[in-house]
């Protein structure tokens, strides 16, 4: 799961409500400036926008993307205030190969999903390392945000055994 944020008070009931969902929160990134990649969120959500990962111990079904991202949807809207959001997450699918992300954004890369929600390839796995692509967002191109999400693919091993 993809957060990004801006009221440090706020942080702890997002992922109580995302532990509702999704089951308890495995491990979290380092936290950074969001700014530095991107000031797209600046307009709706101010200029401190923190930034960080959280992955879940529940594996969670891969067919389940569209209604993973429009639950979070919609606990968004529920932190939103002047119909202005505080909070933007976005889920992803990361499996032994790849990291999908869920978009309500169509673009040329993505894929639909149904409901309104695309899937897009942002990660490959390949030569022991998570690999960007060009469309890839500079903050998932990061070494260490690369590096969180082979941490998180280890823990995904003993489950794909036979493949």
């Amino acid at each position: 799961m993809g957060v990004l944020w801006t009221k440090p008070e706020d942080l702890d009931q997002i992922q109580e409500r995302l532990e509702l969902l999704f089951g308890p929160v495995e491990s979290q990134s380092q936290t950074v400036q969001f700014e530095i990649y991107s000031k797209f969120y600046s307009p709706e959500m101010g200029d401190d926008v923190k930034r960080c990962f959280w992955s879940f111990e529940k594996l969670y079904p891969c067919g389940a993307l569209t209604e993973a991202k429009l639950a979070t949807n919609r606990l968004e809207n529920q932190f939103s205030t002047g119909n202005k959001r505080t909070v933007n997450l976005d889920p992803g699918l990361l499996t032994l190969n790849s990291l999908v992300l869920a978009s309500a954004r169509p673009r040329y890369h993505r894929i639909y999903l149904g409901k309104g929600i695309y899937g897009e390839l942002t990660l490959v796995f390949g030569e022991k390392e998570f690999q960007p692509l060009p469309w890839t967002y500079p903050d998932y191109c990061e070494e260490w945000t690369r590096t969180f999400f082979l941490e998180a693919r280890a823990r995904l091993e003993p489950h794909n055994e036979g493949l």
